[in-house]
């Protein structure tokens, strides 16, 4: 063998173990979001009344422009204890840059409204007014793509070429 034909293989090893450990870091991330919004579907739920919703608006600098977000509490009951909890979902509630769009929320949950919460059975503290979504779960299927087109580069780098045939 060359060294360039060394080099080459080397070079394509170093690529496909690259997409490989990207594909990888995003099929772990992915299949646990996943996992967690499945165990999450499976919570029991328990009824829960609003006792506060506002919007609270942030700013990481002056010259910044402001985030917003709803902020919510709720008191529940699980097995004959109260609870509050200030989850909107597992992250609490995403920030947003438009203020009437967390205004809309929270004109969903305004106070003294009776809704439903999902309640973790391992620890009853964890309770949540949305489930996460279980939409990583279907889109696997993307990264596994690169993680398998990255072992295919490291397979066919090291591959012996066919011996060509002549006919005489």
């Amino acid at each position: 063998m060359t060294s360039e034909n060394r080099a080459g293989r080397l070079y394509l090893t170093a690529v496909g173990f690259g997409l490989c450990l990207i594909a990888g870091l995003f099929l772990w991330l992915m299949t646990r979001s996943y996992l967690r919004a499945r165990d999450m579907n499976q919570w029991p739920q328990y009824p829960c009344l609003v006792l506060s919703s506002a919007v609270e608006e942030t700013r990481i600098a002056e010259n910044v422009a402001p985030e917003f977000r709803l902020v919510v509490l709720y008191r529940y009951e699980y097995q004959g204890k109260e609870y509050e909890s200030t989850r909107w979902g597992i992250r609490g509630s995403l920030p947003r840059s438009n203020r009437a769009v967390v205004e809309e929320q929270v004109a969903q949950y305004p106070a003294g409204k009776w809704l439903s919460c999902k309640v973790n059975p391992q620890n009853p503290e964890l309770a949540v007014l949305k489930a996460d979504s279980q939409a990583a779960g279907y889109s696997l299927w993307f990264p596994g793509l690169f993680f398998i087109g990255g072992l295919g580069m490291m397979i066919g780098a090291w591959k012996r070429p066919r011996q060509k045939h002549v006919d005489g």
